[in-house]
């Protein structure tokens, strides 16, 4: 049985990727590991840039130079095709809190993008609810802070889940709908009510003295 080769990644597959995603529309598909693997080839490149800077002949230097421009390069392309991918997520978000369709290219994103176009539409979901929708409907605005999701990439590991904590709450003047970070909406409520709420939403309408916890 052959034993898989390790996939190298190199100048060559950045730039085809950045070419790629220039000439698109949707946002393109990246190998998962993808900020793995530059990360690693960056690191071999500047690994290699130091070393070269113990030895003082001619070849050295040559050597040393050429190392420094790919360097600069690969960090050049490297910010280009954030930028651009960047740009493509904010556009999906908009066109999702806009329409609620569902998006196909959705599935193209990065675990850590996932993070940035889940937090744009909490924000954009939220403010779309808490303004134009009421204005539409004759009501004043009104908006709670948003509490984000946190990344799943810098959450540790856990064999057993960890449910939620709640809180119950009583109402102490009347509340429109809101949503929480996983754009689950809540309410609205009228003073004097009881609601069971995520303690984040809890603590925050609490602080805000429109809630009293029991």
């Amino acid at each position: 049985m052959e034993t898989a080769k390790e996939v190298v990644f190199t100048y060559e597959s950045l730039y085809e990727l950045l070419r790629r995603e220039k000439s698109r529309e949707e946002l393109q598909k990246i190998d998962v590991s993808f900020y793995r693997d530059i990360l690693r080839y960056l690191k071999d490149k500047q690994s290699a840039y130091d070393d070269s800077l113990a030895k003082n002949d001619i070849f050295s230097q040559s050597e040393r130079e050429k190392l420094q421009i790919q360097l600069n390069n690969a960090k050049r392309l490297l910010r280009d095709l954030y930028d651009i991918r960047e740009r493509k997520i904010l556009n999906m978000s908009v066109n999702h809190c806009r329409t609620k369709a569902h998006l196909l290219d959705a599935a193209h994103l990065l675990p850590e993008e996932s993070v940035l176009f889940q937090s744009l539409c909490a924000v954009l979901g939220q403010h779309r609810s808490g303004i134009i929708q009421h204005l539409m409907e004759l009501r004043d605005p009104q908006l709670l802070p948003i509490i984000l999701p946190v990344p799943s990439v810098f959450q540790q590991s856990s064999s057993t889940p960890v449910a939620p904590i709640k809180k119950q709450v009583k109402f102490l003047e009347n509340i429109e709908s809101f949503a929480d970070e996983e754009l689950e909406m809540y309410g609205p409520f009228e003073k004097n009510d009881e609601a069971t709420l995520p303690s984040e939403l809890a603590d925050v309408l609490i602080s805000q003295g429109k809630a009293v916890e029991l």
